[in-house]
């Protein structure tokens, strides 16, 4: 009897709903620029189901991504630790290892399946297929090292330890098995199996980055709005260029829009929506390669800079969040928050404890509304390529530094609150801010043994 009495005691501890424990989806883009989808103010290209994620859940106007690249934002995504002190701080053969505890090990603890579809979180470029299930998940399906996400008609996908060749596809020719449409399936075949279970997916979409190419089903439609050009020269090394590089970026995105309204349509069948959480969201900025440019749809919309800069235009992202049980329709908010906060949100919701060695803090009351919103004192980035990039944001300010490996680099101070577009560099104007600000992104970082900075 006195046993039971502990377990009541110990449950009204814990959030009303970790007992009902919310199936749980996020779903991750390639290269999403902050205004390529509709509901950030996207004119030209069509996202109707992101929209509608939007408009029944919370829209955030203050996202950022863990980094400017793909392997170490979803490092910071995956970890709860920020870019001073993530495992991984730029692409490379880098992976997560034993030591990482990750949202998938905190999920597990509560009881849940875990599967990861699509471009791995936990890799860089490496080709370990154990790495997935080190990481905390029971399923995965999708490419490990981020070299070969380039293809969207990848020549093979593991689906666990297997690996499996994709007859018909040919690489930057194109293909029978596109990458979106067959994350999509096997995410809803696993929503399928796992429907019983409280259960996280993580879908990882490869799109929008290059190569920039679509089925010919979505390119046709497109090509009245976006005629064809020259063929675009590739800007980097192994992308396809396109005689259609508009109508095939616009195509990127609207199919992958398509493809989730698949799979909410699918929680709808199962009855699963109501208390199901599905965000949205890109892991950087815009990118520039394939013969793609930002300014070609205004995909960073009024921020400067594109993957790879530590402007707002490579870290902003979009975010949206679905909750019907919890989160109002329609909300938007510009609550100051990263990558590494989704850890211990998600811990939070299902009631399992956070570590505490994590920059994280849970933004669980900005979702439900209820509870007060601890804020961060601060946001750091850094960037272990290009000669090394550091961000600081702190309240309204933010100082930008490149070249800091050498410390050759000059700090630059932006108001984002007067100058969004940082545009009117103020480290002249206000010495006192950038020196108190530089010393404090000094503070946030610790050492890291595959790079050495004399910054």
């Amino acid at each position: 009897m006195i046993k039971k009495h502990l377990i009541f005691a110990l449950s009204l501890c814990l959030p009303a709903f970790a007992a009902e424990k919310p199936n749980i989806i996020y779903i991750i883009a390639d290269d999403l620029g902050y205004a390529d989808i509709s509901c950030y103010g996207q004119k030209r290209i069509d996202t109707p189901n992101i929209d509608k994620l939007a408009a029944e859940g919370i829209r955030f106007t203050t996202h950022y991504s863990g980094s400017t690249v793909c392997a170490p934002s979803r490092c910071s995504l995956m970890t709860g630790k920020d870019q001073g002190h993530a495992t991984i701080r730029g692409n490379g053969e880098y992976e997560l290892t034993e030591k990482d505890y990750t949202i998938a090990h905190a999920l597990k603890k509560a009881g849940y399946r875990n599967g990861m579809v699509g471009k791995s979180c936990v890799t860089g470029n490496t080709q370990n297929t154990q790495t997935p299930f080190t990481a905390g998940f029971d399923y995965f399906y999708g490419v490990l090292s981020h070299k070969d996400a380039h293809r969207q008609y990848p020549f093979f996908v593991y689906e666990n330890h297997e690996k499996i060749t994709l007859e018909g596809n040919k690489g930057q020719e194109g293909g029978n098995q596109y990458s979106t449409d067959i994350y999509t399936k096997k995410a809803i075949d696993f929503i399928e199996r796992e429907k019983k279970n409280p259960f996280f997916l993580l879908l990882s979409f490869s799109v929008p980055h290059a190569d920039i190419i679509v089925p010919e089903d979505t390119l046709a439609p497109l090509l009245k709005k976006f005629p064809n050009g020259k063929k675009v020269k590739a800007r980097a090394k192994g992308y396809s260029g396109s005689p259609n590089i508009q109508a095939s970026y616009a195509g990127m995105i609207q199919r992958m829009d398509q493809n989730i309204g698949k799979l909410v349509a699918k929680l709808d069948k199962l009855g699963l929506s109501e208390n199901t959480i599905i965000s949205f969201t890109s892991d950087n900025g815009p990118s520039v390669e394939g013969g793609y440019h930002a300014n070609m749809f205004d995909s960073n919309g009024i921020y400067r800079g594109t993957k790879r800069d530590m402007y707002e235009g490579g870290i902003r992202v979009p975010y949206v969040v679905k909750w019907p049980a919890k989160i109002k329709a329609g909300s938007t908010s510009d609550h100051l928050c990263a990558f590494w906060d989704v850890l211990p949100t998600l811990s939070e919701i299902v009631g399992v404890e956070a570590p505490n060695d994590i920059q994280g803090i849970s933004f669980l009351p900005t979702l439900t509304g209820e509870g007060e919103q601890k804020q961060h004192k601060s946001l750091y980035w850094e960037f272990h390529e290009r000669g090394g990039r550091i961000a600081l944001r702190q309240g309204d300010w933010k100082i930008v530094k490149y070249d800091a490996k050498s410390n050759k680099g000059r700090w630059e101070l932006y108001n984002l609150k007067d100058d969004p577009s940082e545009t009117n560099n103020l480290a002249k104007q206000h010495p006192e801010m950038l020196d108190k600000m530089a010393k404090l992104a000094k503070q946030s970082r610790t050492k890291n043994s595959v790079e050495k900075w004399n910054f």
